[in-house]
């Protein structure tokens, strides 16, 4: 994609040969891209996984399963976003120079290995202050999820298409709050080079070690009314809700999960409250409690 010029970021990005229907859109990502010629050893096993799996099995939570209808009688709209995972001794990751590197002698991935995440503004519309994997809705020029999600981390971060390869397209994942299905792309980022926010969506773009996510003394688990759901500390930051699920099954997916406390259950608005994230959180909580007893998939 041609660079774009300040303030053309999504017009440009939205150029495309062809329209496609949602329709078609979900047809094609029941077809896996084809690898490279050389996927890394480390994640060979995940990558194999996660084409003839189901992410579902690995998140056991039935409310994330895709449905007909959401409760507003309306179809589920959808959207892509890219796990991307690194392994390059110039990316400077979040968390690498924890502790938890001395344990890593043994360890089922590289020193390096980290993993792509930013952090919505707190001026977004939908899902304010929460930390996320770049991605967005599908719109028309999208041939499939892979088009989408790498057009989404395009326009976010500043991420060089090419330097990218896809890996795998995941089963789409419910957010019943907003009616949204998600598409998980899983990629491996072999040439990596500088990103940043790029729009007014992020204000922080960073790879984020797996060594700081696969240690005991970051992971817990968050609550509210009825829902709960995997958690990790990121610094001064929660990473909760859909993407601590992806990330939390891709960990155990890969077989990279250490063991860790689930219990007791964090208040998940408390946690909030003592993080840096700036979520809406009143607003949440009405949301919430107006998906029912379960409090909603966030």
């Amino acid at each position: 994609m041609k660079k774009p010029k300040a303030g053309e970021r999504r017009e440009n990005a939205s150029i495309g040969p062809e329209e496609t229907t949602q329709q078609q859109w979900l047809e094609r990502n029941e077809t896996q891209p084809p690898l490279p010629a050389h996927v890394p050893e480390w994640i060979a096993d995940l990558v194999q996984t996660a084409r003839a799996g189901d992410i579902h099995e690995a998140l056991n939570d039935s409310a994330r399963i895709v449905p007909k209808v959401g409760k507003d009688g309306k179809p589920p709209r959808y959207s892509a976003v890219l796990v991307l995972l690194s392994d390059a001794e110039s990316v400077d990751a979040v968390g690498e120079c924890d502790e938890t590197k001395a344990t890593l002698e043994d360890s089922p991935f590289p020193e390096n290995a980290a993993l792509l995440l930013t952090h919505r503004a707190a001026t977004m519309r939908n899902h304010s202050g929460q930390m996320a994997f770049p991605g967005g809705r599908r719109e028309p020029q999208d041939r499939d999820a892979i088009a989408t999600a790498l057009r989404e981390a395009w326009e976010e971060t500043d991420l060089d298409l090419e330097s990218v390869a896809p890996l795998a397209v995941l089963q789409p994942v419910y957010i019943d709050r907003t009616n949204f299905a998600v598409v998980p792309v899983l990629a491996y980022w072999k040439t990596p080079h500088e990103v940043h926010p790029a729009s007014t969506e992020n204000d922080w773009v960073r790879m984020v070690a797996l060594s700081h996510l696969t240690a005991a003394e970051h992971r817990f688990r968050v609550g509210f009314m009825e829902w709960s759901g995997p958690a990790f500390r990121i610094g001064d930051r929660l990473l909760w809700g859909f993407t601590a699920g992806i990330v939390d099954s891709i960990l155990r997916l890969a077989g990279w999960e250490c063991p860790w406390k689930d219990e007791p259950v964090v208040d998940l608005f408390h946690a909030l409250e003592e993080s840096s994230n700036g979520e809406a959180l009143q607003s949440m909580k009405k949301q919430f409690r107006a998906a029912g007893p379960q409090g909603g998939a966030p």
